[in-house]
């Protein structure tokens, strides 16, 4: 057998190669997967140049199970994270605590006849209906008519209650005064006193003469009156659900606590950079300055934010971050859901359930960072980071050009 080679008649075995000649110059072919990837690839680098999102964006798409890198747009660039940071919180929590751990506040005798303690715990999902709780076992144990003095030791944290980079008008708008001794939903200045107040009041229903005094402690061994918990689940879910940022501060200096930290924003982010250090995730030049992500001087990579997502997904420590209740699902719960206008418009509507993503929102940044199932099964973990967002567009307009981003990881072309 001949066949044609410049013009003329050649034996086919003149034009024979050896076994490694071939590898070298044959590709081998793409499998399925490989195929998705480079057309999710492609088509991000032409939507990810939009007037929309403006210059100072990034994003990084990884494979969840081996890492490997799908796209990557600027994304060692250091941006604000905004409440992509509740993320970080998360993992660090987890790393930390067991999700069925509790966080308490208790009601003790104080040091002197009539004085009752109530004490924090930083249970950052305590309710008005927990005091209320509280405050009729605490009536039980004293009995009908009893005169008390209501003291409060609300000393588990300490240092700046404004925390590092957060504009003055932060508090009692989108974030309280940092207190361990708060009820959930309380963005005021007083979360304390609040709390202690409405403590108070249910005491006084329950036919307990009472007095409001100030600061104070229990003994040691003191007797526990009352007692009411919630668990770490708890919190980390309602964070990443509704991008609760009370409940990120409080986590924040918890994990610092849980270290041998003082329950400070200093403790609190030494207690980060070294747990997120020990996961193998490196901080280096970045700023974790709180955990919500207020902070207009945080800063983290797309590169960092896929990481932890991908930690987060592939490392059954961290899996709680992932159910119903956690992390919001495109489209359908929390911050994603389509009453907010998230994943209910074309092309980002075809993902609606197939991803769960945390959000983040400030004045100048959108962000998302989580988990998109692609077409070939598989998970991407990644982050979208718009900084310097054009402010000719409402932020709904950008919000949904990056959900436009995200929904093409799983195949929305």
């Amino acid at each position: 057998m001949t066949a044609v080679a410049a013009g003329l008649l050649v034996p086919l075995a003149a034009l024979a190669f050896s076994p490694s000649v071939l590898a070298r110059q044959m590709p081998m072919p793409l499998d399925e997967s490989q195929i998705a990837e480079q057309r999710i690839a492609d088509l991000l680098d032409k939507r990810i140049d939009n007037k929309i999102l403006g210059k100072e964006v990034s994003m990084v798409v990884l494979d969840a199970e081996s890492g490997r890198v799908i796209f990557d747009r600027a994304g060692s660039d250091k941006q604000l994270s905004a409440s992509t940071m509740k993320v970080v919180t998360a993992v660090n929590t987890l790393a930390n605590y067991a999700p069925q751990d509790t966080f308490s506040t208790r009601v003790l005798a104080g040091k002197q006849s009539g004085q009752i303690v109530l004490t924090c715990g930083g249970d950052p999902m305590l309710t008005a209906d927990d005091l209320r709780a509280l405050a009729r076992q605490t009536a039980q144990e004293l009995g009908k008519g009893t005169a008390v003095t209501v003291l409060v030791d609300d000393s588990k944290f300490r240092g700046g209650a404004r925390g590092p980079g957060w504009p003055k008008e932060y508090i009692s708008s989108v974030a309280a005064r940092v207190s361990c001794l708060a009820q959930l939903g309380d963005y005021s200045a007083t979360p304390s006193r609040n709390a202690a107040r409405v403590f108070a009041k249910a005491l006084r229903k329950q036919g307990i003469k009472v007095r409001l005094g100030g600061s104070g402690k229990a003994a040691a061994d003191a007797k526990v009156l009352a007692e009411r918990s919630h668990t770490v689940q708890q919190a980390v879910d309602r964070m990443l659900l509704e991008s609760e940022n009370n409940v990120a501060e409080v986590l924040y200096r918890q994990v610092a606590l849980k270290r041998g930290l003082p329950g400070t924003w200093a403790g609190g982010r030494r207690a980060a950079q070294a747990t997120l250090q020990e996961l193998g995730l490196g901080t280096e030049g970045l700023r974790l300055l709180d955990g919500s992500g207020l902070s207009r001087r945080d800063r983290v990579t797309a590169q960092f934010l896929a990481s932890v997502i991908r930690l987060s997904r592939t490392n059954p420590r961290f899996a709680v971050m992932y159910d119903a209740n956690a992390m919001p699902r495109a489209g359908m719960t929390g911050t994603l859901a389509a009453k907010y206008g998230r994943f209910n418009t074309s092309p980002s509507s075809c993902a609606k359930g197939e991803i769960r993503a945390k959000t983040g929102t400030l004045f100048d940044t959108i962000s998302l960072a989580g988990v998109a199932q692609g077409e070939d099964g598989k998970d991407k973990a990644f982050a979208i980071l718009v900084n310097d967002r054009p402010r000719r567009f409402i932020p709904l307009t950008t919000r949904r050009a990056v959900d436009k981003l995200a929904s093409t990881i799983t195949g929305c072309w």
